[in-house]
């Protein structure tokens, strides 16, 4: 069965994968994964800890919260996380928005979430293999 992918979908080049690896071990960050962007990679870094807070919060919600058919509307996943991180150590400024979209991002290129293509508000899901 072919399963329809957004454009965000991964996966990205191993070298990618190696330098996120580089970054996590010599400096406790992340390189954000983007599968839009030449060579797979955002430019930019998060601290790990950020991180694995939103990647766990994210996936949380999606197998907690998606409705019957494994969506969840990405906005309720930002709200949830502006409610439970807002004044978390982690996020010094308190603003959680581009945390979550862009920890979303570089999951869908890692394919461990995907949206739903052409869904308006955005729509996530666990990965479909296939």
């Amino acid at each position: 069965m072919d399963v329809e992918r957004d454009p965000h979908a991964g996966p990205v080049p191993d070298a990618a994968w190696d330098a996120d690896a580089d970054a996590r071990r010599e400096r406790g960050r992340v390189e954000i994964f983007n599968a839009t962007r030449p060579g797979g990679l955002d430019g930019w870094t998060m601290d790990l800890a950020q991180y694995e807070a939103m990647r766990t919060h994210i996936l949380d919600m999606i197998d907690d919260e998606a409705d019957d058919d494994g969506t969840i509307r990405l906005q309720l996943v930002v709200d949830a996380a502006q409610d439970r991180f807002g004044d978390h150590e982690l996020v010094p400024n308190g603003r959680l928005t581009n945390y979550v979209r862009y920890t979303k991002t570089d999951l869908e290129a890692r394919c461990e979430v995907e949206r739903v293509p052409r869904s308006s508000p955005q729509l996530i899901m666990r990965w479909r293999p296939g």
